[in-house]
């Protein structure tokens, strides 16, 4: 199977939750890294959490914006997986990757990083909230539970936006 996107093809030798994709371009190849994230839901309520101004020492991506667990899919890990272990690093919950439902995928060029990113977000409907968010400071600071229709999603990052957006327009 072959995409295209602009003056780029990406080769897909199997399923999407696979190793081995190559952006083809001018000039060379560039690798695709995974991100994997998972939407946690109660009822009509998500779980968000607050990135932190320093990650490791160094600037984070969107610091103090509200993104969801997630992070970079590992070598020789499946993305759902990725996003079940990235959940319980960022906040102490344990999921079933069963139970998890791929709900969004979108891809980035990064020409600094000479590569493309490619962001999987599963969803999990859990029965009630959580008692206990345990987030490592390092990575987040603080956490909520908003709907999709909430008012006050000021700092979302943008994919995050446009998920709740969707869901809003479509009466999720």
């Amino acid at each position: 199977m072959v995409k295209a996107h602009g003056n780029c093809r990406l080769f897909c030798p199997a399923v999407f939750e696979s190793f081995g994709y190559f952006f083809v371009r001018l000039g060379g190849t560039m690798p695709v890294k995974l991100i994997a994230h998972v939407l946690l839901t109660v009822a009509d309520s998500h779980l968000i959490i607050q990135r932190s101004q320093i990650k490791r020492g160094k600037p984070n991506v969107f610091p103090q914006y509200w993104d969801i667990p997630g992070g970079r899919v590992e070598e020789n890990e499946l993305p759902r997986d990725a996003a079940v272990r990235e959940c319980f690093e960022e906040t102490g919950i344990s999921l079933a990757k069963e139970n998890l439902t791929i709900i969004h995928e979108d891809s980035q060029f990064d020409d600094e990083k000479e590569a493309v990113f490619t962001r999987l977000v599963y969803e999990v409907k859990l029965p009630e909230q959580p008692k206990t968010i345990l987030l490592d400071p390092e990575e987040h600071t603080d956490f909520l539970w908003i709907t999709s229709r909430d008012e006050n999603k000021k700092n979302l990052v943008p994919y995050l936006d446009e998920i709740l957006e969707k869901r809003r327009k479509n009466g999720f």
